[in-house]
């Protein structure tokens, strides 16, 4: 007899991740980036969120593309004259 599997996680992701996360994450890179500016990055980029109940799921992958173009933007900045 099969049992139905049920994952609290979207299937519309392939790599979810929530904010909290994806915070503690991105702190450990040396280059952090807090929950506003995820946010702010979410809503620019138009990177898909789904909800499961009351938790907010995105591509860490999206995310991680996302912070790498606003880094190496900072970073080649910061090296101009």
């Amino acid at each position: 007899m099969a049992i139905a599997h049920y994952s609290p996680l979207p299937a519309e992701i392939d790599d979810p991740v929530t904010l909290k996360e994806a915070v503690a994450l991105f702190r450990r890179t040396g280059h952090p980036a807090g929950e506003t500016t995820l946010r702010s990055w979410i809503r620019e980029d138009g990177i898909t969120t789904v909800r499961v109940g009351k938790t907010a799921y995105m591509s860490w992958t999206d995310l991680i593309q996302a912070h790498a173009r606003r880094t190496a933007a900072k970073l080649r900045a910061s090296e101009q004259p």
